[in-house]
């Protein structure tokens, strides 16, 4: 299956998965997958992912997170860098949502890291999506 924004698909299956309350969903497998999922893994939004092979092909197993009350760890994910407009950052300017309760997820020239790890760096780059 070929797509123009692998990263919209992958924010799109966990924002479906979790209005299904479902507790693992499947996503094709890239670097850049994997690499926001290690940042969502870090920060506490997602419990756990895994690489499988299924049928030849690489794909990415996550496990969602949920609270005690059934409520899931991840209010909102939105893509804010798209193909057809890319957005980026200096990172002074790298937004703090929801007053640091959310995340962003930057690209940076040293790898994919939140907003918090960016600022800390003091390296900009392209701000991909922001979750809370």
């Amino acid at each position: 299956m070929n797509t123009t924004d692998p990263i919209s698909d992958l924010l799109v299956a966990i924002k479906n998965a979790l209005m299904r309350k479902k507790i693992e969903v499947l996503v094709p497998f890239s670097n850049m997958n994997s690499d926001i999922l290690r940042v969502l893994k870090e920060e506490r939004f997602i419990a756990d992912y895994d690489r499988i092979t299924e049928d030849g092909k690489a794909k990415i197993t996550i496990t969602l997170l949920y609270r005690k009350d059934g409520k899931p760890y991840i209010h909102d994910i939105k893509r804010i860098s798209k193909p057809s407009l890319r957005r980026y950052s200096g990172y002074r300017k790298i937004s703090k949502e929801k007053n640091d309760y959310g995340i962003t997820i930057v690209s940076t020239p040293q790898g994919v890291m939140s907003n918090k790890a960016a600022r800390n760096a003091k390296i900009g780059g392209e701000m991909l999506c922001v979750i809370w």
